[in-house]
């Protein structure tokens, strides 16, 4: 599959609207039915994409943790348990998400855990 990593998305925002938003600004993107939701900053877009498009565009900064999430890695503050099983994430604005099982093992390798 060919490689789509951008440094910018446009993104139409409504009839004769398009909004171009800077990857460098995306915190995460949230599966949205046949759309992805975009936060950034304040604020969120909606995008008609799946979440396999994102990632094919979206570079190495972001990972997947879960089907319905890709987030930036620097907006990870920590893992949190229940009974000893890691199952959700926690964000740096504190957006608490969470973390599916086929995701976990790659984010747990991924920081040497």
């Amino acid at each position: 599959m060919r490689c789509m990593r951008r440094n910018i998305i446009a993104v139409k925002t409504r009839p004769g609207e398009v909004r171009f938003v800077a990857v460098a600004s995306i915190e995460r993107v949230k599966a949205f039915g046949n759309y992805v939701k975009i936060y950034f900053g304040n604020e969120r877009v909606l995008h008609r994409a799946t979440l396999s498009d994102m990632e094919e565009i979206l570079d190495d900064r972001f990972i997947r943790i879960h089907r319905s999430h890709i987030v930036k890695r620097t907006h990870l503050r920590k893992l949190l348990s229940e009974l000893g099983r890691y199952q959700e994430v926690e964000l740096t604005d504190e957006t608490v998400l969470p973390l599916g099982g086929n995701y976990k093992r790659q984010l747990m390798l991924e920081f040497g855990l």
